[in-house]
């Protein structure tokens, strides 16, 4: 766009100088809420309502959420676990593991990701 073709909102009058800066500030604060990041647990607190049964001396079951990458773990002691921003490609590691408490311990536990204890 050159000089030329650039609308002057100075010469335009003060309603349309002001109408610019509205639209402006919508604008930014419109793309400042799509780029802030949301932690997972704060949008959706229960993301796996089924978890599957597997078999692990330390793991009795595990879900995940692909749209909020929730992987859920209920230990063997009845304790649940949510871990948050976990890729699928590590939830499908761990369902298809030859030992699911290994793996997680490496992959989840050790990749140092965001958790919180749950129901």
């Amino acid at each position: 766009m050159f000089a030329k073709d650039k609308p002057d909102w100075a010469a335009a009058g003060p309603a349309w100088a002001g109408l610019a800066v509205v639209a402006t500030v919508a604008l930014i604060v419109s793309c400042t809420r799509q780029l802030a990041p949301r932690a997972a647990h704060e949008e959706n607190a229960s993301a796996t309502n089924s978890r599957i049964a597997v078999s692990s001396s330390a793991i009795r079951s595990v879900g995940y959420d692909q749209d909020a990458q929730i992987l859920e773990i209920e230990f063997i002691g009845g304790e649940v676990y949510q871990y948050f921003e976990v890729p699928g490609g590590v939830y499908r590691g761990l369902m298809t593991a030859e030992s699911h408490g290994r793996y997680f311990n490496k992959y989840v536990k050790g990749a140092g990701y965001e958790y919180r204890r749950g129901e």
